[in-house]
């Protein structure tokens, strides 16, 4: 069972206290957020166990090793066991990890417990950023639920899941969000877990069973306010071009993105 720390969208009156306070890697985009949100959520304590899921090239399993003294984790495969030349990024995995040893890193994909090296109840702190929205629908219970068996009791998860804005899709595109919302518990499972990400709210109660979290006392998180409320964050052009860029898709209107954040707390 998990106490809910947090669960809310991205929204630029924190960004924008970030980027005065000097928090390590704010800019005005999503990871630009996520960074920072990560950073700040926990009292970061020397000799922590943290797990980075999905890291890839990120910096943070790094910087948590040098300026916190923490045991730093990463798990991702770098797209080696699919050879998707979009997660490689023309990079070298394995150059970089070598240059990292601060950092162990492991090279799987969650999903699967009974393949995987990593340790049971060994964790003090689970985060992702920008990475859980990658894995197809039908696992997402799977990976969550392992995530829980790594984390040790009074450990925390700390995700930034990237999401789509359902008015980059128009009238349609909210009425089918809305949809989903109102009409869930009367939906097949599997078009659920085809369709998880399309709201927040939807992808909130898709893995919910798996840990026990109760919903109750969430921000807001409707279509509605996704579309009308300024505040909440969306990434800016210049990233929105960078993610046409990596993923070879000429379609420029559908790049509205924003960040759900989920802060759980393991129960002792």
């Amino acid at each position: 069972m998990y106490r809910v720390v947090e669960i809310a969208l991205a929204d630029m009156k924190r960004l924008f206290r970030y980027k005065l306070e000097g928090v390590y890697h704010t800019n005005f985009s999503i990871k630009g957020f996520d960074y920072p949100w990560i950073l700040t959520s926990h009292d970061w304590k020397q000799g922590e166990r943290v797990l980075d899921v999905g890291a890839a090239y990120s910096p943070l399993p790094t910087y948590l090793h040098d300026n916190f003294g923490c045991e730093a984790w990463a798990v991702d495969d770098f797209g080696m066991t699919s050879g998707e030349e979009y997660w490689l990024r023309n990079n070298s995995p394995q150059k970089f990890i070598d240059e990292h040893p601060e950092v162990h890193y492991v090279l799987e994909r969650l999903g699967s417990p009974s393949e995987s090296s990593l340790p049971l109840g060994y964790f003090d702190v689970i985060y992702s950023i920008s990475a859980l929205e990658h894995i197809p629908g039908a696992m997402q219970a799977d990976v969550w639920r392992q995530m829980d068996s790594l984390l040790r009791p009074g450990g925390e998860l700390i995700h930034a899941v990237d999401v789509d804005f359902p008015s980059n899709f128009g009238l349609p595109g909210m009425l089918k969000a809305g949809a989903l919302n109102t009409l869930y518990r009367f939906i097949p499972r599997s078009y659920r877990e085809r369709y998880c990400l399309v709201t927040p709210r939807a992808y909130l109660r898709l893995i919910s069973p798996a840990l026990g979290i109760v919903l109750r006392g969430t921000a807001d998180l409707s279509v509605m306010n996704m579309a009308l409320n300024p505040d909440v964050l969306a990434d800016s052009y210049d990233f929105g071009f960078n993610r046409i860029q990596k993923g070879d898709d000429p379609n420029y209107r559908f790049q509205r993105v924003g960040s759900l954040l989920i802060h759980l707390k393991k129960l002792e």
